[in-house]
């Protein structure tokens, strides 16, 4: 059971959504006119449906100067609030514990030749699997805690015993980590683009995202799924962890899917928690501002008239 917010959830109802944000007519000239707060764009008849909504940037904000219970509320209300509304989605693999939703709006949905980096896995491909099939995507697998060898599951999939992180290194436990740019260079895909980029790595993301916002790996990723961990709920670690999620969104990154890990979850004083959080992410510097009205509506095709 999850409680997850996105278009399979709250924002399941989105056309109706955009309907009620576009209000459209007609001017003398008869090209169509999209108005939002009375700011209006034109955009040529027959441009097909609305794939996209840019709803706008999380406008929460946390400051040194709030309290403790202040910073978890404001922690907790910035992870739940979506930046983007994307009307076409699949949920692959489990439908629970182990899927993940994928936005398939405008350049999201992936063409083939498409590349997947999948971080932890545990046993369970079934993402892998599925995006594999369903788009024909070369898959990489990771997972240094499988006792498991490097080997090719099936003809799109690989799985390697690697881990992702902040550098590269042998843990004490024997696991070798690397970061993004070190596998990719490996595999030699540095400027090869990533359609879909999967982080599920046990606390280990905050270290990652440290460090590869610090690289422009990301401007060649398009869509991001990452299970942040916040069982740490002190006051300077919402604070750290708000301000590299603030840097993701200043690299482009935009969430239109929310979920809270149902199995860890507790109630507080100052409301729900979970230990762990699902969130998906579209990079938008991938979005055409051709195929866009308003500045954030963004349409499956155009047609000339």
């Amino acid at each position: 059971m999850r409680l997850s917010y996105g278009v399979s959830a709250c924002l399941g109802s989105l056309p109706l959504l955009a309907i009620i944000i576009l209000i459209v007519y007609r001017d003398n000239s008869g090209s169509e006119v999209e108005k939002k707060n009375n700011t209006c764009v034109e955009h040529p008849p027959g441009s097909g449906v609305v794939d996209l909504i840019v709803i706008g940037d999380t406008e929460v904000s946390l400051t040194p100067e709030m309290d403790e219970n202040e910073t978890n509320i404001a922690f907790h209300r910035f992870l739940s609030t979506i930046n983007v509304a994307c009307l076409k989605s699949v949920r692959l693999g489990n439908a629970l514990d182990g899927g993940w939703d994928m936005c398939l709006s405008g350049p999201y949905r992936p063409r083939g030749p498409c590349l997947v980096y999948s971080f932890g896995i545990n046993f369970d491909f079934s993402f892998d699997d599925a995006i594999s099939t369903t788009f024909g995507c070369t898959v990489r697998a990771f997972d240094p805690s499988m006792d498991v060898d490097d080997h090719r599951r099936s003809p799109n999939v690989w799985f390697y015993r690697f881990g992702i992180g902040g550098s590269d290194v042998v843990r004490s436990n024997g696991w070798t980590v690397k970061t993004l740019s070190s596998l990719l260079n490996m595999f030699n895909e540095s400027n090869t683009l990533i359609d879909h980029l999967k982080i599920d790595v046990e606390d280990d993301e905050w270290g990652w995202m440290e460090e590869v916002l610090g690289t422009t790996v990301l401007s060649r990723v398009k869509q991001l799924a990452i299970e942040i961990h916040a069982v740490d709920q002190t006051r300077a670690a919402l604070l750290r962890r708000f301000r590299l999620l603030r840097r993701l969104e200043d690299a482009g990154f935009r969430r239109w899917y929310f979920s809270m890990n149902m199995y860890n979850i507790y109630a507080t004083a100052l409301g729900v928690r979970s230990c762990c959080y699902e969130m998906v992410y579209i990079n938008v510097n991938f979005l055409d501002p051709g195929n866009a009205a308003c500045g954030r509506i963004y349409y499956s095709e155009r047609s000339s008239t």
